[in-house]
């Protein structure tokens, strides 16, 4: 095997390593060891009553105390005729967003995303519709029937429709109810135009359940629309996401037995896929985050502190894309949102400059596709001095390969004498065996970094190139630039003809193939980066192999 094989063959593995690991890590890592040790600890409680509405023993974060609730003492049953009213809608129409607010609940119906489309070109809606589940934004109770009228009773609207724009950026919708059973609460939600954010407070009073000192959540879920299927979701969690005492907590649905609760530094718990996230925020008069199944429904919460089954809360919800600017601007570490995968998050300090600088050349040319282009080739213009003594050093090693294998015949039964003898050979003809492999390797880091703003950006999302490209974030349709990446690397093994046995030269001539099918599913603005990176990669290539002095 040539070094320069050697090389490749290395590189090659190391992107599979880096492609796969999230993968591998995904189905043995399974839950970190905190969360491990609550479910094992939440397994050895007898469930209680069930429903949406009973109090789950909770599982609780490192080093926080758990807490003993009131027990769930029975109210009178309240039947639905004793929610007087009719269900209405509310539309909030915020600039690239609209919400659809039902006075059912005081709940959220819709979240649209006007500027992302499905692919039947309707806006993207963050919000699941599951059957038996709640809407986002749904209140509840330690108690059933509490619960009961915080979901289904009819809030009083002060408005019908709110509509923001440039001149009356901010808005707010008032909620009120007064039920019967002596249960009051005020909502009320504050919109803002052009931003994904809303705050929202909430006052409840109860002083018929006083006694019973009831604990209430706020839920978004169940789960969250807007999901992206691609055949490389495993590189990325999709699910409930908590950032607590600094760190990422997931919480995969299927290590949920009942109920998981967070305490600490909390700055959000959120649901969150490739492109969206939902994120509750919270802000005064929240104790802790609470991630909850019920059914085989899937909800984040924030728990309220409650003095006599009274509460007076106030949180804000995110909801909206991931892109790294907006996040960025929000506040709250909601950039930590942002998940490159296992192998990717390693790298984040240098996926940010990435995005950054694709950010730049979009506003200069308008299209990404264009802006992936030129970042291409600042990163090989940056990086051509240790091509260049890459190749160099490759041309120096092929000059003495002759030499080697003399030596190599010579003292195949020492080998001792035969390192000296290489080591000499080397020295006099001022080659360097290492000398082809370090810089490539380091220039391994920024491909990783690149690879990752490339695969994860939103900004990519049916963003068109040219001709046929109408989506980067996509695998080509008609896979001509997979195709055309299997070309460029096949043309660069030519430009290195291999001097190894026919063994190792069919395995190298089989990578170009290998790649080509491999590729094929990837987004199409990472395969374009690939080629364009192959194609410069040849230019400078051919120009030191051919017309470079010594």
């Amino acid at each position: 095997f040539r070094l320069e094989n050697r090389l490749l063959l290395a590189f090659v593995l190391s992107i599979g390593v880096f492609i796969g690991w999230g993968y591998v890590m995904s189905v043995i890592e399974g839950p970190p060891p905190a969360q491990i040790q609550s479910e094992k600890d939440l397994a050895e409680i007898p469930p209680s009553t069930p429903g949406m509405a009973q109090q789950a023993p909770s599982s609780v974060a490192p080093g926080t105390p758990s807490e003993q609730t009131a027990p769930n003492i029975p109210a009178p049953a309240i039947s639905q005729a004793e929610f007087p009213g009719t269900e209405a809608t509310i539309k909030v129409s915020a600039g690239n967003v609209s919400y659809i607010i039902t006075n059912k609940g005081a709940m959220v119906k819709n979240i649209l995303l006007s500027q992302h489309k499905t692919a039947q070109g309707e806006p993207i809606d963050l919000v699941e519709h599951e059957n038996g589940g709640t809407l986002p934004l749904a209140l509840e109770s330690s108690n059933d029937q509490v619960t009961n009228i915080l979901q289904n009773a009819y809030y009083n609207p002060s408005t019908t429709s709110l509509e923001l724009s440039e001149s009356q950026p901010t808005g707010t919708l008032k909620m009120t109810l007064e039920h019967s059973s002596g249960v009051n609460v005020v909502r009320e939600f504050t919109f803002r135009h052009n931003d994904f954010m809303i705050d929202v407070q909430t006052r409840i009073n109860a002083p018929n359940y006083a006694s019973q000192n009831l604990s209430y959540n706020v839920l978004f879920g169940p789960g969250m629309g807007g999901k992206t299927e691609s055949q490389t979701n495993y590189i990325v969690f999709v699910g409930p996401t908590t950032f607590v005492n600094n760190e990422r907590a997931e919480t995969p649905p299927e290590d949920i037995v009942n109920e998981v609760t967070y305490s600490g530094d909390l700055a959000w718990t959120s649901f969150q896929n490739k492109y969206f996230a939902a994120a509750l925020i919270p802000q005064e008069g929240i104790k802790a985050a609470v991630v909850k199944k019920s059914g085989e429904n899937v909800y984040v919460g924030l728990k309220m502190e409650s003095v006599q089954s009274s509460a007076s809360a106030s949180h804000r919800l995110y909801a909206g894309t991931k892109e790294l600017q907006i996040l960025e601007k929000s506040g709250h570490k909601l950039f930590r949102l942002m998940d490159y995968g296992w192998f990717g998050n390693k790298f984040a300090w240098l996926v940010k400059p990435m995005l950054k600088c694709l950010q730049y050349f979009h506003e200069i040319f308008n299209n990404y596709g264009w802006a992936i282009i030129f970042v291409t080739l600042v990163i090989k213009i940056i990086f051509a001095p240790l091509t260049h003594k890459s190749f160099k050093s490759m041309k120096g090693m092929q000059k003495v390969q002759p030499y080697v294998k003399v030596i190599q015949e010579r003292n195949k039964d020492d080998r001792q004498k035969m390192n000296e003898e290489m080591l000499e050979l080397y020295k006099k003809h001022k080659v360097n065996p290492l000398g082809g492999c370090l810089p490539m390797l380091l220039q391994i880091p920024v491909f990783i970094a690149l690879y990752h703003a490339l695969f994860f950006s939103i900004e990519l999302r049916g963003a068109p190139f040219i001709g046929w490209i109408h989506d980067l974030s996509v695998q080509d349709p008609y896979y001509v630039w997979p195709v055309m990446m299997g070309a460029t690397m096949f043309l660069q093994q030519k430009l290195n003809p291999s001097i190894g046995d026919p063994t190792q030269q069919k395995i190298m001539m089989m990578l170009p193939i290998v790649f080509t099918f491999l590729f094929m599913s990837f987004p199409a603005g990472l395969v374009l980066y690939w080629t364009v990176n192959n194609i410069l990669t040849i230019s400078q290539q051919a120009y030191i192999y051919k017309f470079a002095k010594d």
